[in-house]
């Protein structure tokens, strides 16, 4: 199984500030690159980015990782 860790450490700890930064950046990508694409995310933001997907139009499909994490695809 993989290991997810921080790449970064930021100068709070507060969940709704990392959240909000990952949501940023997804909704970033997802308006600028129009290729298929996956990661892994926090599973707090899933039902946020299932919003920005169809937003944009774009097709999202999931699958859980674990309880904290879930690789989502983009089309």
């Amino acid at each position: 199984m993989t290991h997810y860790e921080l790449l970064l450490a930021f100068d709070t700890d507060h969940p709704e500030f990392c959240r909000g930064f990952e949501a940023g950046r997804l909704w970033q990508r997802i308006r600028e690159d129009h290729t298929t694409w996956d990661e892994v995310i926090h599973v707090s933001n899933a039902e946020m980015l299932i919003r920005m997907c169809e937003a944009e139009g774009r097709k999202f499909r999931s699958e859980d990782v674990d309880d904290l994490w879930v690789k989502v695809e983009i089309e």
